[in-house]
């Protein structure tokens, strides 16, 4: 059994066994836990000589460690990762830019060719719902948050097995995840979910996090998400027409599940570009008063 950690792991023998699937999960998971709590122990070694917003409290020093050391990391990753395999979504790209450029309509390499690049991002992808799962019960999040690493994690799972629309999972779960990378990086000057104070003593980085996460999101949730699922969706509603594709049938469940989660979370990126504009109003007012 191989631990999956370069994409020669995935490329080889080609998709590999669950088994080392889960291994290289397990593997990513204690990653995550090394890099909160070696974050976690260095703001506590250093804490007498920071500022006084994390050497009076040990909680705003955890709090900053489980959104840089899991949740920045986890996203930094597999939106790197995702920008580095990119290339596999140029057609989409250049049929955004221009309508003259035609997308196959036959569904199958997109919905059924396995693509190790993309293994690789949802086998990380995964490990990261797991740890932000086990975060989300250990701080009491709440029953949101907890569904939706459960289905990110089971759409990232379908992915890879028995695998479907895997190079949609370089879009989905790799390039979109930039605009998390802001985000959990912005929590941090919340004073409820993040660092209590934090945005009073550096009102600067918040500004500047703030206008960085509107720009991704609005780019990567609000822009290209909905585009690219036009493309999935249709192919899914193609593959389940056909009644002579037996991958398709076979695959039914997860074709239907991973379309009903797509459909929900893309409803969900224009109920948060809402309580954007609205909290963006409230900071603005602030501001000017």
């Amino acid at each position: 059994m191989t631990l999956l950690v370069t994409l020669d792991h995935y490329t080889v023998r080609g998709r590999p066994s669950k088994s080392e699937t889960m291994l290289t999960v397990v593997f990513w998971v204690i990653l995550f836990f090394v890099a909160e709590n070696t974050l976690l122990h260095t703001l506590n070694y250093f804490s007498p000589s920071l500022h006084p917003v994390f050497s009076t409290s040990l909680l705003n020093r955890r709090i900053l460690s489980r959104h840089i050391g899991t949740d920045a990391f986890g996203c930094m990753t597999v939106s790197y990762l995702g920008l580095q395999s990119s290339h596999y979504l140029s057609l989409f790209k250049k049929k955004f830019f221009s309508s003259s450029v035609k997308i196959n309509p036959k569904y199958e390499n997109r919905l059924w060719e396995y693509i190790p690049a993309s293994q690789r991002i949802l086998t990380i992808f995964l490990a990261y719902q797991f740890k932000n799962l086990f975060d989300s019960i250990i701080w009491s999040d709440g029953p949101e948050f907890i569904a939706h690493h459960i289905l990110a994690g089971s759409a990232a799972w379908g992915g890879m097995y028995p695998g479907v629309g895997s190079v949609y999972g370089i879009f989905f779960m790799g390039v979109s995840e930039i605009s998390t990378t802001v985000l959990v990086i912005l929590a941090n000057f919340d004073d409820d979910l993040g660092v209590k104070g934090l945005a009073e003593a550096f009102p600067g980085l918040r500004v500047v996090s703030a206008v960085g996460f509107v720009v991704a999101f609005i780019g990567c949730r609000i822009v290209a998400w909905p585009w690219v699922s036009w493309f999935l969706l249709k192919d899914i509603k193609n593959a389940l027409a056909n009644g002579d594709d037996k991958k398709a049938k076979e695959r039914k469940v997860w074709l239907v599940g991973i379309g009903f989660i797509l459909g929900s979370l893309t409803l969900l990126q224009f109920l948060w570009l809402g309580q954007i504009f609205v909290m963006g109003k409230q900071e603005i007012d602030k501001m000017l008063a």
